[in-house]
């Protein structure tokens, strides 16, 4: 697979909710976010998560696609040579290596059908605010993936969310990121024509964050 390396954006006539960056931002999640504070716990729990959920299904030969990638922190836990992608053009410059890598939305992914032997979608879902966007995004995972595909999203059902929850109704803090049931996102997978074949919490009922193993509906 040939990519182009300069990262020149691939523009897709699809609706987005925008985001904005303030300068430095890749550089700073690359550098310090998972290791300092609590990030080295949660970088470890995530890993653990993600590579539960690998072992658990057979992974047909090929390379997987990582997006969005960010600073590229989880693609080395893939079990094949992978693709990055990421809609940032400062998150795709800030991966570390020399894996293939271009900017694309998640929404609309340039490549064909059944490109990649899977696919991690990671640390996205909670940042996506409606429904219709999340099911874009994983029916554009499914059709370009013809293996297993593993996705995080922010459970509902949590201690860390109502706590979340708490600080909005207070005023002390606006998160822009958002939390689903898990019966909310099997209604969203499954719209996708996909469908959650096992889940790995980082700490179920107390953390947010949840990795689900996919598979197709």
């Amino acid at each position: 697979m040939r990519l182009n390396r300069s990262c020149r954006y691939r523009r897709h006539s699809v609706q987005e909710t925008p985001y904005r960056r303030e300068p430095g931002y890749a550089e700073r999640y690359r550098d310090t976010r998972f290791r300092s504070a609590h990030g080295p716990g949660t970088d470890r729990r995530e890993r653990r998560a993600l590579r539960r959920l690998l072992a658990r299904c057979p992974t047909p030969a090929g390379r997987w696609l990582d997006v969005p990638s960010g600073a590229g922190r989880m693609t080395e836990e893939l079990p094949g040579p992978a693709v990055q992608v990421d809609r940032d053009p400062a998150m795709v410059a800030a991966c570390p290596g020399d894996h293939p890598r271009l900017c694309a939305s998640a929404q609309a992914l340039p490549f064909a059908e059944d490109t990649f032997a899977g696919a991690l979608c990671h640390r996205l879902l909670q940042h996506i605010p409606t429904a219709a966007e999340r099911i874009a995004i994983l029916a554009e995972l499914k059709r370009v993936t013809r293996g297993p595909i593993v996705v995080s999203f922010f459970d509902a059902h949590s201690l860390q969310h109502i706590r979340r929850l708490l600080r909005r109704a207070t005023g002390k803090h606006r998160s822009g990121r958002g939390a689903i049931s898990r019966a909310t996102l099997r209604q969203e997978l499954l719209a996708a024509g996909l469908r959650p074949l096992a889940f790995a919490p980082l700490c179920r009922f107390v953390a947010e964050q949840t990795l689900v193993l996919c598979g197709r509906a």
